[in-house]
């Protein structure tokens, strides 16, 4: 086990320590994700581009809270950003002592893209942690929680098209990943995709690597009916179109490289040789990363 194998067993295991209610823990009843999506729809907003806006999505748990920011707006004309969060972070806390992923990557004057930037914000992360995870005791609320976040990705693309906007560009960072995939998947219809550190066969991050840790023993005893709620890998593997520049890290003992890799077969995959932990904190080169894939794919589009 090298550092950063090590630093994601050590990470995950601490974390078990201080999880009040394990995932899964209160209920595996769930319907699938395909389901979760088909079914969630959000309430009709006017897109606003300044401050933070919420977005109400109505799922197969319920009404769900999602939000976005317009952090830097240049214009109508001009192509947009849409960036989503990792697991347990808040993105539009911009405090001192924040180190949420898309202040590191975006709030900085090294990101130079000239892009329309927007911080999307999943259910229950602008809560406490205890909201969080009790939140995830269910499996049909993480379900939605997913379907909800790739539901306002589609809401936000429509209402900047509707401004004239000429291209739309999805990133997202581990659970954001799993969303920017999950829309690629059932919607596809964004201009580009950039998943980080997270792939389409979601079941397999709770029930076959270090993150089982972090899953109920009741829910564990039940593999399948994890597998079956929340992967999507067939899906995104049936999209016909060369429109995601997936990055994953090759030690990574959460979205582990040799379960996910496969999904993105026929893709330009970029690897990074680090873990999850060790990935995502490698802000220059996940920057890197981004400006580059959205430069090529906005090249034409802005005026």
């Amino acid at each position: 086990m090298n550092r950063h194998e090590f630093l994601d067993v050590a990470s995950i295991t601490l974390s078990g320590v201080f999880l009040r209610r394990p995932f899964f823990a209160r209920s595996l009843e769930s319907v699938p994700i395909d389901q979760a999506v088909a079914e969630s729809h959000y309430e009709p907003f006017a897109f606003e581009d300044a401050g933070v806006r919420r977005v109400d999505v109505e799922t197969p748990a319920g009404p769900l809270e999602t939000s976005y920011l317009a952090w830097r707006w240049l214009g109508d004309d001009r192509p947009t950003l849409l960036f989503v969060h990792g697991s347990g972070e808040d993105p539009f806390d911009f405090g001192r002592f924040s180190s949420n992923s898309f202040r590191r990557l975006f709030a900085t004057d090294d990101w130079t893209v000239p892009v329309n930037l927007l911080a999307i914000r999943a259910p229950f992360h602008g809560d406490s942690t205890r909201a969080y995870t009790d939140a995830v005791g269910a499996l049909e609320t993480f379900v939605s929680l997913l379907a909800a976040s790739a539901t306002l990705l589609e809401g936000l693309r429509e209402r900047l098209l509707e401004r004239g906007c000429p291209a739309v560009v999805v990133s997202g960072l581990s659970l954001g990943g799993w969303v920017v995939n999950l829309h690629r998947a059932y919607y596809g219809t964004c201009d580009h995709y950039l998943p980080m550190l997270a792939g389409a066969a979601t079941g397999e991050l709770f029930v076959s690597s270090v993150y089982r840790k972090l899953v109920a023993e009741s829910a564990l005893a039940h593999p399948d009916r994890i597998r079956e709620a929340l992967d999507f890998d067939d899906a995104f593997a049936a999209v016909d179109a060369d429109d995601c520049s997936p990055l994953l890290a090759r030690y990574d003992r959460l979205v582990e490289f040799d379960e996910q890799r496969g999904g993105y077969e026929g893709l330009s995959l970029s690897v990074l040789e680090k873990g999850h932990v060790t990935g995502a904190l490698a802000t220059d080169r996940l920057r890197a990363h981004v400006a580059r894939a959205t430069r090529d794919a906005v090249t034409g589009s802005s005026r």
